[in-house]
């Protein structure tokens, strides 16, 4: 059986470079256990929701963005 296992949180648009430099090593980590596949998905035009949506879900602020991993 197949399933996805994910998690979502703001990161400082500002930060990227640092976020990815540990998500490239835990990424060896999640394979080690057993992960097939490890993405990160930046959102780049997703909009603030009037009910629910992933950067108020994060309460994301105008200086991050946020990111599905």
């Amino acid at each position: 059986m197949s399933y996805v296992d994910g998690y979502v949180i703001p990161v400082p648009k500002a930060n990227k470079d640092k976020y990815l430099k540990i998500a490239t090593r835990m990424s060896a980590v999640f394979k080690q256990h057993g992960a097939l596949q490890v993405v990160e998905c930046w959102a780049d035009d997703v909009k603030m929701g009037e009910i629910t949506s992933f950067p108020r879900a994060v309460q994301c602020t105008e200086d991050e963005t946020v990111v599905f991993s």
